[in-house]
């Protein structure tokens, strides 16, 4: 099977623990975190590849337009998860993103859906969408989702 290269994409250091042991529990170890634009895009144009790029739908619209424009120029990721939901009055990253030809894999809202991680990394990696243990599910309240 071949092992996810995953970064996370995220200011907030309680976003990056929850969605790094989310990748984990899933299976997937190779996760590195990125809490700022510059070090993200340097990840990117690192040695390892990059399957999937995790990112926050509320970016601001500047880092956006300035990730989307590297990702041309850069090693492109295979896939891209969204977490959150957008900004009002703002450009939607998926919808940019898709635009730009990039494969948006998931769009998953907070509380972060387990079952949804697992069925999008699994989508990803191009196995069965069949759930594990279709009667577990884990969700973190949405009090810490802030």
């Amino acid at each position: 099977m071949h092992r996810l290269n995953i970064l996370i994409y995220q200011p907030s250091p309680a976003h990056q623990i929850t969605l790094h042991q989310a990748c984990n529990a899933q299976g997937a170890f190779n996760v590195r975190v990125a809490g700022h634009l510059p070090g993200a895009i340097a990840q990117l144009g690192g040695d390892s590849p990059c399957d999937l790029l995790i990112l926050d739908h509320a970016m601001a619209a500047r880092e956006v337009d300035r990730l989307l424009e590297r990702l041309d120029h850069e090693t492109t990721p295979r896939a891209l998860l969204l977490v959150g939901k957008p900004r009002t009055n703002a450009a939607h990253l998926a919808a940019k993103a898709r635009k730009q030809g990039l494969w948006v894999i998931a769009e998953l809202p907070w509380p972060l859906s387990t079952p949804a991680l697992e069925h999008a990394l699994k989508r990803l990696q191009g196995r069965s969408q069949r759930p594990a243990r279709p009667a577990f599910e884990t969700v973190m309240l949405h009090a810490h989702a802030h």
